[in-house]
């Protein structure tokens, strides 16, 4: 179960780095690959299995070989891929909350 666990955590921080240094959002990568948003997000934490076809879609997008990503992957398993950190979600706009002394 370690190991599923350290591929999918290493495939998640490969995705999320080739996908920022392309410049796209999760949005983006959806659209353009064919995905579904929620299956892009939930891929970039590391909480699903891919498909060997999703791969190719999403490196397709990101303009790297399907071979190359896959060599990033194995690179980032010799690190020790750790879980991904939870995000807060969608950052908000903290003035709408602020409460005025009166």
């Amino acid at each position: 179960m370690q190991e599923k666990n350290a591929f999918n955590w290493a495939m998640a921080s490969v995705i999320h780095q080739a996908r920022k240094k392309a410049g796209l959002t999760q949005v983006e990568l959806a659209d353009f690959s064919g995905l579904s948003k929620p299956y892009v997000s939930a891929l970039e934490r590391g909480n699903i299995n891919t498909s060997v076809y999703a791969l190719a879609r999403v490196a397709e997008v990101l303009k790297i070989a399907p071979s190359e990503l896959l060599a990033r992957v194995e690179c980032e398993i010799k690190k020790g891929p750790q879980k991904p950190a939870k995000g807060t979600g969608r950052p908000r706009n903290l003035e709408r909350f602020a409460i005025e002394n009166v």
